[in-house]
């Protein structure tokens, strides 16, 4: 595997097997990420475990001297997190319920499967990308517990996922009391409607909001808080609160946090965050000499990507840190913050002969960390390591913001990639097929006064199939094209709307709607109208139309519903009729109800179907936002 594979894997497998040995190789072509080390036994496995570095463990369950879950057992005593796949011939329910209860990470059969090595690559890299992305949320949560500013976490819907113990103490309560609860939590009713009409709006508009606000603690009691309410990733918000009346003589340097919070929070790049961090750790703590590296996949090593110049003095050229190399590393691995009086008197250092005495370190998250160090031993005030640990907090933050927007954009990117296609793919379909089509009809009409009327008919028919073929493929197409840009809708102009754009014969629409929904109007006319058809094309009781059959589209708390009183849809189809290509018409083009259930994915929507009222087929759409 070349190591400059992102986010490379290290796989440690167990079993005496040759023919297991040379299946469990085969994820290393599979996946270019993987590197996979086989042992024999479990000792020897155990004794590498020591030695090495591994992700994941993989292990036969029948094994000499000790079987598989003793081999987890044994894991888990030093290794807790680390992810744990059982892939044995040996399955039945207790060998699961034993690995169950060892906390296995994964269990899989290697009979059950058809190509072992395809599923248990991706069972591997799931196992394994869960663990980190733990690991690197409990290295975010440490080093908020560690800070002594007040930081909570508030999620989208309003509730904390997260306090330390410095925020629940400023307002009266333990962690896990306010955990859950909504953040209005912490604001008396009169401060509360400032907050939701002038802070929340500037934090939707900027991204960030920093001024003085009024906290109520458990017990009823208020104070003056100088509060700051910076995004996050996604909608979750971060939010740092002081006590105004309690600064303890930090006025400036909590001037400086704030200040720097913005800027973080302003950044757009790891280079500007690791710069800002820098300087305010230097000008606002107080602490000239320190250095933000980076974690760098391709050399597994933690870069310098910022410096001060008093590190440069001392140091010559900031070194980057190996894997496994130094303290730094040590912290950066197990997202907790270090401080140390005198690092000459610790083993493990990177450099033995180092001008450091006193050095904190602070890990970023997954992303790197944050060195401080000076040159006398002794050297922090509980200050010191305080404020500098907040920066390290809220880069971190920023960090994680921006790793978040530039997945975004990659995402966005494809999208547009596929739209391309898709347009590309519809004109294909609109002309090459439709031209040809169209010459097909018109010589189809001059031959009708010559052939027979039956064979003509048929062929009639096979054009009109083709024609509604492509005009489904088209829309199928065009779904893809941007995000659906939703509006207030009134369901019944929509409803009465879509029934003069479909071909109803003798049907009756009912519309039984209300509300107004939020959604893409044009969208909504296409789900619509495609319920509709369907309803009519199955409803049909003689070859002239749909005669007696009536199609009701009404609305319900939190969504809407089209339908009919035709012959409904067998229990045992329900579950596929929204696949591209099923239809159990004779002319259906197998694509409408795809369409539909398109349609509401676009939108956030779930779609069922199930019985009416009157026996027939009831679409059912739920969590639709109403206005």
């Amino acid at each position: 595997m070349s190591r400059s594979s992102p986010n490379p894997i290290r796989v440690l497998h167990v079993d005496d097997d040759p023919e297991s040995v040379e299946r469990v190789a085969a994820v290393e072509t599979a996946n270019e990420r993987f590197t996979v080390e086989a042992v024999s036994g479990p000792d020897e496995g155990l004794d590498r475990l020591v030695d090495g570095e591994f992700d994941c463990v993989v292990s036969e369950y029948d094994l000499e001297g000790r079987d598989g879950v003793a081999l987890l057992e044994a894991v888990r005593a030093d290794h807790p997190e680390l992810p744990f796949v059982l892939f044995t011939d040996e399955g039945n329910e207790a060998v699961a319920s034993e690995a169950i209860s060892a906390d296995i990470t994964d269990y899989l059969r290697k009979g059950t499967v058809a190509d072992g090595s395809t599923e248990l690559t991706e069972r591997i890299e799931a196992a394994v990308e869960s663990a980190r992305e733990g690991r690197a949320r409990r290295r975010r949560l440490r080093a908020i517990d560690d800070a002594e500013e007040g930081i909570g976490i508030i999620e989208a819907d309003g509730t904390y996922s997260y306090v330390n113990e410095a925020y629940a103490d400023l307002y009266g309560y333990e962690p896990e009391e306010m955990v859950g609860e909504s953040f209005t939590v912490t604001y008396p009713d009169g401060a509360l409607e400032t907050v939701r009409a002038d802070v929340m709006p500037a934090v939707e508009g900027t991204g960030f909001w920093r001024g003085e606000t009024t906290g109520v603690r458990a017990d009823g009691t208020t104070f003056v808080e100088d509060h700051t309410l910076a995004k996050a990733d996604g909608e979750r918000l971060v939010c740092s609160v002081f006590d105004k009346t309690d600064r303890g003589g930090n006025e400036d340097a909590i001037e400086g946090i704030h200040t720097t919070v913005r800027e973080l929070m302003e950044a757009t790049t790891f280079e500007a965050v690791a710069e800002t961090a820098v300087r305010a750790v230097r000008d606002v703590v107080g602490l000239p000499n320190n250095a933000v590296h980076r974690y760098d996949e391709e050399s597994e090593a933690l870069v310098p990507v910022a410096w001060t110049d008093e590190a440069e003095r001392l140091l010559g050229e900031v070194p980057p840190i190996p894997r496994g190399g130094g303290l730094a590393w040590d912290a950066f691995e197990d997202g907790e913050r270090r401080v140390y009086d005198d690092v000459s008197t610790v083993s493990g250092r990177l450099t033995e002969e180092t001008p450091i005495r006193s050095e904190v370190i602070f890990p970023l998250g997954d992303h790197g960390v944050l060195l401080v160090g000076t040159t006398e031993p002794d050297a922090f005030e509980r200050t010191d390591v305080t404020l500098a640990g907040t920066f390290a907090v809220h880069a971190t933050t920023a960090l994680d913001g921006i790793r978040s927007e530039r997945e975004l954009r990659a995402e966005r990117e494809v999208l547009e990639q596929q739209n391309e296609r898709l347009e590309r793919f519809a004109g294909i379909v609109s002309h090459d097929l439709r031209n040809p089509l169209t010459v097909a009809q018109g010589r189809l009409e001059l031959l009708a006064e010559d052939y027979d009327e039956e064979h003509v008919a048929a062929i009639r028919r096979s054009h009109d199939r083709m024609e509604a073929l492509i005009e489904d493929i088209l829309t199928l197409a065009r779904e893809g094209e941007g995000a659906t840009e939703a509006e207030p809708v009134d369901l019944a102009d929509a409803a009465a709307e879509c029934w003069t754009h479909v071909e109803t014969a003798e049907a009756t629409l009912a519309v039984e709607a209300t509300a107004t929904v939020r959604a893409d109007p044009g969208r909504l006319q296409q789900l619509l109208e495609n319920c509709v058809r369907n309803a009519v094309e199955h409803g049909a009781t003689s070859a002239d139309g749909a005669s007696d059959l009536t199609v009701t589209i009404g609305d319900f708390e939190g969504g809407f519903y089209v339908a009919d009183d035709g012959p409904g849809i067998p229990e045992n189809e329900r579950d596929r009729v929204f696949e591209a290509g099923f239809s159990s018409a004779d002319d259906g083009t197998g694509l409408g109800l795809n369409i539909v259930a398109g349609i509401a994915e676009s939108h956030g929507w779930d779609i069922d179907v199930r019985e009416s009222e009157a026996g027939g087929a009831r679409f059912e759409v739920t969590g639709v936002e109403t206005v």
